[in-house]
């Protein structure tokens, strides 16, 4: 049986995710009157977004992407370490891989919680 190669794997890995995060434009004609027969009025009396806000958000938006990256590493090593065969070089080539990926998931979790207080905080001071 012949083994995948590394690359075809990643690449197609990557373009599974890629194409998982793609909009779906289920329905998209009509909806301009869909919102006239529901009866919905839109609200034009919205505040604009305050700075603390927007970059919150930016920095959420970041960190959920590092996240993501984390959890495909420790995925990766997995599979390192499952098709490893028992070569103990690999094994611990996973196992480096593993542990750095789970300390960066810790340091992004933690960075997002610290975020997300210090975003909170400041729109409720500021309110």
């Amino acid at each position: 049986m012949k083994f995948i190669s590394k690359k075809l794997f990643i690449s197609s890995f990557l373009i599974l995710i890629l194409l998982s995060a793609l909009p779906a434009f289920a329905q998209i004609e009509g909806l301009e009157n869909f919102g006239k027969a529901a009866d919905y009025v839109a609200d034009t009396s919205a505040t604009p977004k305050e700075p603390a806000e927007i970059v919150g958000g930016l920095i959420s938006t970041v960190l959920s992407v590092l996240g993501v990256i984390a959890v495909v590493l420790i995925i990766y090593a997995g599979f390192i370490w499952m098709t490893a065969a028992g070569n103990t070089e690999k094994i611990d080539k996973a196992k480096k891989i593993l542990g750095n990926a789970v300390i960066g998931l810790i340091i992004i979790l933690m960075a997002y919680s610290i975020t997300y207080f210090v975003t909170r905080s400041l729109l409720n001071a500021t309110r």
